[in-house]
């Protein structure tokens, strides 16, 4: 990197390449932005200038001035023709659609397109980057555990979301779930910075896994793993175990399956013991064939409502029904329960099988051709795919800062 990214060790040897200042502070203000500012935004109509999306622009713009970043060419085609097929689609289609909803889309991946200049001494970043992130994350799960006994225990009901406190010309829009009690009338924590529970569930499992791969320091995991039970939010664990479980190659998928069966089998002893801590954690499954309940709105009303769309024929299946129709077209189900629009569900719903494919192979080059752990790779792609992922600028700037090194070439190879 320039010398304003980068200072270059004096061994001759050994040569590593050391974040400057200001490459540091680049990283700090995306992680700050990503976890303590997300709901601090400049309204523009109904349009919220949350801090994370003006952080991913501001790096992203950094990036590209200092001279190192390059193209992933495959990304770039990959993200040309999403694009075109999405372009073309709108003025065409039947349903109500939203060009600013596109350009969000376009505005969160195009990044996916550049990353770092392949260097053999890019290790360093990676680590910075990722302690970075487990450091911001304790702080949150440090904020969480103290958030759940001040909120439940003392009725201080203004702590339980930043939201509440944030003066009207800075709050970010937006219709959000802000306070649902879990078991036995318990508030869940949101770690009071973020939104949902499910954020603080997803945050905390991402950064218990690097920590538990990278330094594996028994404080740290013990305080993250807290604020994962205190969430009482499934996401971030069902994200954790497929992280863990998915085969990392395919001579690892007999070993893959082994691992499922035992996984199983443990959550069916449990469920045998009855005990009451964690019948919170199984009574939710109930909710699954529950209209009106948190897993049925996030998993069973988002099939229905892509079925809706498959039900229009065969160009709307493999083209979508257009940017931003989803939420527009709750009204032809006529549900009467919630419906969430988790990646997977809004993507295929709006873009058609052949749009949501482009953009989950655009994620999936990102991921796997980064120097990020194969397991790490798997969290990720399993939370963004399962979650409602896709316009949330924080999530599009965790996954692209994470993956910003590619894979650390041979030393042979890196020398002139």
């Amino acid at each position: 990197m320039t010398s304003t990214t980068v200072e270059r060790a004096s061994q001759i040897s050994e040569p590593t390449v050391e974040l400057s200042p200001m490459g540091k502070r680049a990283i700090w203000v995306s992680i700050v932005a990503v976890l303590f500012l997300g709901q601090v935004a400049y309204n523009i109509g109904e349009f919220p200038l949350a801090g994370d999306l003006v952080s991913y622009g501001m790096f992203t713009a950094y990036l590209l001035v200092s001279g190192y970043a390059a193209v992933s060419v495959p990304s770039l085609f990959i993200f040309a023709c999403f694009v075109a097929l999405a372009a073309i689609r709108i003025p065409f289609a039947e349903s109500a659609t939203s060009w600013s909803s596109f350009l969000l889309l376009c505005t969160l991946y195009a990044p996916f397109i550049f990353r770092l200049v392949e260097r053999a001494d890019l290790q360093p970043t990676q680590n910075y980057i990722l302690n970075a992130f487990v450091t911001g994350a304790s702080i949150i799960a440090g904020v969480a555990i103290l958030q759940i006994v001040l909120v439940n225990a003392l009725k201080l009901s203004a702590l339980a979301n930043i939201y509440f406190v944030l003066p009207t010309a800075i709050r970010g829009a937006g219709t959000y779930t802000f306070l649902r009690e879990g078991g036995g009338g318990i508030v869940k924590a949101n770690g009071f910075f973020l939104r949902e529970s499910a954020d603080l569930s997803f945050v905390t499992a991402l950064a218990l896994l690097i920590e538990y791969r990278l330094r594996k320091r028994l404080h740290i995991l013990v305080l993250l793993g807290a604020a994962l039970l205190f969430s009482m939010s499934g996401s971030g664990v069902i994200a954790l175990i497929a992280g863990l479980l998915l085969p990392r190659s395919l001579g690892r998928v007999p070993a893959f399956v082994a691992y499922t069966a035992g996984f199983v089998l443990l959550l069916v002893v449990l469920y045998s013991l009855d005990n009451p801590l964690l019948n919170i954690w199984f009574g939710r499954l109930s909710e699954f064939s529950t209209p009106n309940t948190s897993a049925y709105a996030r998993f069973i009303a988002p099939m229905q409502m892509v079925q809706l769309g498959f039900e229009k024929g065969f160009f709307t299946t493999w083209l979508g029904n257009g940017a931003g129709s989803y939420f527009r077209d709750l009204s032809i189900g006529r549900f009467g329960y919630e419906v969430a629009d988790p990646t997977w569900a809004k993507l295929t719903y709006e873009y058609g099988l052949a749009g949501s494919v482009l953009v989950l192979t655009l994620l999936i080059v990102r991921l796997y051709s980064s120097s990020l752990r194969m397991e790490l790779c798997n969290f990720l792609m399993f939370g963004w795919i399962s979650l409602a992922f896709v316009l949330k600028p924080g999530y599009a700037l965790i996954i692209w800062l994470l993956t910003l090194v590619p894979p650390a070439r041979s030393r042979s190879s890196a020398d002139p």
